[in-house]
């Protein structure tokens, strides 16, 4: 899938997401508009009907308007035109809610019309026990003669009761959206295995491709009729052909290397080792290969206890494919500095080089498999990216530990730590 594809995806993808959520939002809404409109249309009836049940019991005229005010969602005054009973109020309220479903705590009290004082306060429990809240004094209403107050103190907890539906789907619209998200990661994720996969690609073509080119120039001078007067050039090219099957021939056995690490094929043949007579040792051999820039190396094996169990041809590789790492990487001039010392039982190893240095975004990844800073397109370092995933590999399998201290254009220092038996 193509770069703009993904991101028209991301782009659709995430418009979707606000979209449902802002529709979510507005019907949730309209849920919590709608019911507490049906509660309150409920709670109205009921009282007007506990009202008309009063006056028909004490004998009196109805008042044609409705007796019943809301002050509030939970708070509501009924007039009526007599004196209020407290027992047959309470009566006529606990019935009259039960016939419509009002299954609410309530607190109701009768107010005195001649001093303006609450004569009468009681709370009818409908749930379980909870913290029960009382109103100390009454709110005054001068035109009112008779009236009684009715509140539900919990009455915010009535709208998430009724409407488990919309919290349903809020959730299933939060899974989506998770769902969403790891799809997205997927994807991005496949991405840049595919880049990765093309960058092995690329380098593997262009690490393959000199050889062979070069094979097949010999082959052709080699098969003019009057090679075999010049015997001299045949020994060149003959070595020539040698040492390209040999670089060709190292290449495949990194990629073999890593397919065994991967499948966990490998054993360790561990042994003590002397790591500053392998260190002294690499550095020699290095010493005696030419490179195409110039190469200082230098070192301070400081480290006073210096022997580690470890596996000797896996150990050596770490520490040449570090090397090898930092000339790759190096100036037209590198310098190397490998130091050794010891801290806490542990030994130290430091490979420093002047090279052209990691950014701080990809230090994380230089261990990945295949992954090779990214040099645009330029292929004037060779390599598949396998170095230095063969090395944490290695760290790894021996319960070492690495890291590596970098800043662009100041070079960089890889240091690896392996504890000592006491």
């Amino acid at each position: 899938m193509k770069g703009s594809h993904i991101k028209i995806l991301t782009t659709l993808g995430i418009l979707a997401i606000l979209f449902v959520f802002l529709v979510q939002i507005f019907w949730v809404r309209q849920a919590f508009s709608i019911t507490e409109n049906q509660f309150e249309h409920t709670v109205n009836v009921a009282l007007r009907q506990v009202a008309e049940k009063i006056a028909v019991k004490n004998k009196t005229s109805f008042l044609q308007k409705n007796p019943v005010i809301k002050v509030n969602p939970r708070y509501y005054i009924v007039e009526v035109n007599s004196e209020i009973d407290a027992t047959l109020l309470d009566h006529y309220l606990q019935s009259t809610f039960n016939y419509f479903n009002i299954d609410q705590d309530v607190e109701y009290s009768i107010y005195s019309c001649s001093d303006n004082t609450m004569v009468y306060c009681n709370y009818i429990q409908k749930k379980k026990p909870q913290e029960k809240i009382t109103i100390d004094e009454l709110p005054k209403f001068e035109n009112l003669d008779y009236y009684f107050s009715v509140s539900f103190p919990h009455y915010p907890l009535i709208s998430m009761n009724n409407i488990p539906m919309w919290m349903i789907t809020s959730a299933v619209l939060v899974l989506v959206t998770l769902f969403f998200i790891y799809a997205l990661f997927v994807v991005f994720n496949q991405k840049s295995i595919t880049n990765v996969q093309k960058e092995f690609i690329n380098n593997m073509t262009h690490e393959f491709k000199t050889p062979i080119s070069t094979i097949s120039v010999i082959q052709q001078v080699l098969s003019e009729p009057d090679i075999h007067k010049n015997p001299g050039r045949i020994t060149t090219y003959a070595k020539i052909i040698g040492d390209e099957i040999h670089r060709l021939n190292m290449q495949v056995e990194k990629v073999l290397n890593i397919s065994t690490l991967e499948k966990k094929e490998f054993e360790l043949h561990v042994k003590e080792l002397n790591v500053h007579e392998i260190i002294t040792q690499i550095l020699y051999t290095f010493s005696k290969v030419t490179f195409e820039k110039k190469i200082h190396f230098s070192k301070e094996l400081a480290a006073e206890r210096h022997l580690i169990t470890a596996d000797e041809v896996h150990f050596t590789n770490v520490i040449f494919n570090i090397l090898e790492n930092g000339i790759k990487y190096s100036n037209e001039e590198a310098n190397l500095y490998v130091k050794t010392w010891n801290e806490n039982n542990q030994l130290f190893i430091s490979v420093k080089d002047n090279g052209k240095g990691i950014a701080q975004k990809n230090l994380k990844k230089i261990f990945d498999k295949f992954y090779r800073v990214s040099q645009g397109n330029k292929h004037d370092v060779k390599g598949f990216g396998l170095g230095l995933y063969y090395v944490k590999q290695i760290i790894l399998a021996h319960q070492w530990k690495i890291k590596v201290i970098s800043e662009i254009n100041k070079g960089s220092d890889f240091i690896i730590r392996i504890p000592l038996n006491k």
